[in-house]
């Protein structure tokens, strides 16, 4: 394995600095003194079984009977019928759930499920607040193995058809198993994005600079992401939403000492919209629409108010 160097323009985050490094940076301010800026990003991506020839694809992937996580096989039902499940019901209670709760949500497509499911296009685009590309396919991915015309294309290629189908201008991305280059987000600038929400990288949304300038890094925690609790780190659905319900205290807690704190709610229709899971979305959005220090907004309104 190479290791990959930063460019010189690049960014660098050291994440072992105390917390104290924090008030280098001018606090964050949100309107009405808010503290906690929260946005809900539903994802609804399509797992191809068939996968283009030339892909790159993940080694690992969750889902499936007996939480497989085997490098993608053609052929394999028990996961393409889960992930499938999120695009024929799971997104859809998700989003009844939100507008139940007078909660604002961007919902992530890609390229593949859009010319698949003209209808998850049409619908989606009717319901959501905020459109977001999530690049060609679930198990379609970007990495170190791209050059760079061939990232660029995937990323146009992927907005182009996520914009034709739903309609909408889409100013945010979020790739597949949150894969990038060192070129992605210089790209993506140059695509004309907005914000992406690849990065955990800190608390509050961060403007990036050199080929990147302007583009800003949102950040959607893994540990409140419901795939990599529920599944990679097979957390109990009880023990995941008592740590919604801490992350929440703990960040507005944060708040009074460093700023405004961010907190970027990544969700998918084939896991938090199940039957058995969907209480913990239902109680996790009354519980932030009902608080007094909680902005609910859209990724694209939370990105704004970083610039």
């Amino acid at each position: 394995m190479s290791i990959i160097t930063n460019p010189a323009d690049a960014v660098v985050f050291a994440p072992d600095l105390t917390r104290q490094s924090d008030r280098s940076r001018a606090p964050w301010v949100l309107p009405d003194d808010k503290k906690l800026a929260v946005s809900v990003l539903l994802h609804a991506p399509s797992y191809q079984d068939d996968v283009p020839s030339g892909s790159l694809k993940p080694t690992t992937m969750q889902g499936g009977v007996g939480r497989e996580t085997s490098e993608p096989r053609h052929g394999q039902v028990a996961r393409l019928s889960q992930w499938d499940f999120g695009l024929t019901a799971g997104i859809w209670r998700l989003l009844d759930i939100a507008e139940r709760r007078g909660v604002p949500v961007a919902v992530a497509l890609d390229a593949a499920g859009v010319r698949q499911m003209p209808g998850l296009a049409r619908i989606a685009a009717e319901r959501a607040d905020e459109i977001v590309v999530r690049g060609q396919a679930a198990n379609v991915i970007i990495g170190t193995g791209m050059d760079e015309a061939a990232e660029r294309a995937y990323i146009s290629d992927a907005r182009t058809a996520v914009e034709s189908a739903t309609g909408r201008r889409a100013t945010g991305w979020f790739g597949p198993e949150r894969g990038q280059t060192a070129s992605t987000t210089a790209l993506l600038r140059e695509e004309g994005f907005a914000w992406f929400g690849d990065w955990p990288v800190d608390e509050r949304p961060v403007i990036l600079s050199g080929r990147s300038a302007g583009l800003v890094a949102l950040p959607h925690a893994l540990e409140t992401e419901d795939m990599f609790s529920l599944y990679t780190r097979g957390l109990a659905f009880g023990d995941y939403e008592r740590s919604l319900e801490d992350s929440i205290d703990q960040l507005i807690a944060d708040a009074v000492l460093v700023g405004a704190r961010s907190l970027g709610l990544s969700w998918f229709g084939w896991v938090l919209g199940q039957a058995c899971f969907a209480g913990v979305a239902e109680r996790t959005l009354a519980r932030l629409a009902a608080h007094p220090d909680v902005l609910l907004a859209t990724p694209s309104e939370i990105a704004a108010l970083t610039t």
